[in-house]
């Protein structure tokens, strides 16, 4: 039984932000000027939604897919993209900020994850082509007195799974830890969202949801309309049962989590297919049986998956070392004193935001 596994209350944090252009007179600058300052407006915003460094290459992805978006879409007067620039900077944009910063942050993210999956299968575009198929248009070949095209780019294929995992112990529930089941469930529940408005584009995209304490419970799928339509009998019957969460969360156990994921993945077809897990967790796992029940499911699941276990409070001691198919991360993302801890979301959301696409730029 992990140390701190016994009662839980709740908590909770929050944030904000804002900004102003840099030029005051539109007439002082030419169309490509505003131009530029229109990108460099929404490559910030985007930056520092997705706590991304300016001078990455996934900065620079992301600034040319917006300069590639704003040359490819409606033509736009020099009026049309100033007014797009101090809207994204303190007009429209601060009422997103204001009314919808969540939504639009997602957006964002799912732009870049979007992006990522594009840039990953550019080397296997090419690779897909039949012979004889043309990049050019051919009356361009023959009036530019070239003559030579290049083979046209084959259909995109991708495929990745994706599950997240979230440690619903006691402990994740108490202030010993920061309380950090809440702030674990908003991250998980962003990244679904982003992952659902990617996969509107790239429909090989999928993912699942699992809790685990002593037992694992997956909340998307048939298992996890199964378990809500079981609730819902159960409370039309009035029958009274125990609050599961009081009864498992004694115990943390990493075993039945690769099981039901094996299980799932068995019924879905995804074994030896490309899969990413996220695991978030506090680290307080239940002992080396369970760490070694766990490897041998993970053997099962086969080739194709990489798993990351990210230990918001590594600062805990914990006698259990995971096998070396888990690759844990190390988060530092406890904030406060000692009498009063928090989790903080924003650094747990960033870090899951650039595993996964970082992931998806490596597709197995």
């Amino acid at each position: 039984m992990a140390k701190s596994d016994q009662g839980y209350t709740q908590g909770a944090p929050a944030r904000s932000g804002g900004g102003r252009p840099r030029y005051a007179n539109k007439s002082q600058l030419t169309k490509a000027e505003v131009a530029k300052l229109y990108l460099r407006i929404q490559t910030e915003g985007i930056l520092d939604m997705l706590g991304i460094e300016k001078n990455s290459d996934m900065a620079m992805e992301i600034k040319e897919g917006l300069g590639e978006q704003l040359e490819d879409g409606p033509r736009q007067t020099k009026k049309d993209l100033w007014d797009a620039a101090v809207e994204a900077q303190h007009g429209g944009g601060k009422q997103a900020y204001n009314n919808n910063a969540e939504a639009t942050r997602r957006h964002y993210e799912a732009e870049v994850l979007i992006a990522a999956l594009e840039s990953s299968t550019k080397p296997r575009e090419r690779g897909q082509l039949d012979d004889g198929d043309f990049l050019d248009d051919l009356a361009s070949l023959m009036t530019d007195g070239s003559g030579w095209g290049e083979e046209q780019l084959g259909s995109k294929i991708y495929r990745k799974h994706v599950n997240i995992c979230l440690d619903n112990s006691g402990s994740t529930h108490m202030p010993s830890t920061g309380y950090p089941s809440k702030a674990m469930a908003a991250v998980a529940q962003n990244l679904m969202e982003v992952l659902y408005e990617a996969a509107g584009r790239w429909p090989g995209v999928t993912w699942d949801m699992f809790s685990f304490n002593r037992v694992a419970k997956q909340h998307t799928g048939r298992r996890g309309r199964a378990d809500r339509t079981e609730l819902v009998r159960q409370a039309l019957q009035e029958v009274t049962i125990s609050d599961p969460l009081n009864r498992d969360a004694v115990e943390t156990n990493l075993g039945p989590l690769m099981e039901a994921l094996h299980d799932n993945e068995v019924e879905r077809g995804l074994i030896g297919q490309p899969r990413l897990d996220i695991i978030i967790t506090d680290g307080e796992f239940e002992g080396e049986d369970d760490a070694a029940r766990a490897a041998e499911w993970q053997r099962q699941r086969g080739t194709g998956l990489n798993t990351y276990v990210l230990n918001i409070c590594p600062d805990i001691p914990s006698d259990v070392a995971l096998p070396h198919q888990f690759q844990v991360i190390p988060l530092h993302c406890n904030i406060g004193s000692e009498l009063r801890k928090e989790v903080d979301g924003e650094a747990l959301r960033q870090t899951l935001m650039r595993i996964v696409v970082d992931e998806m730029q490596n597709n197995i």
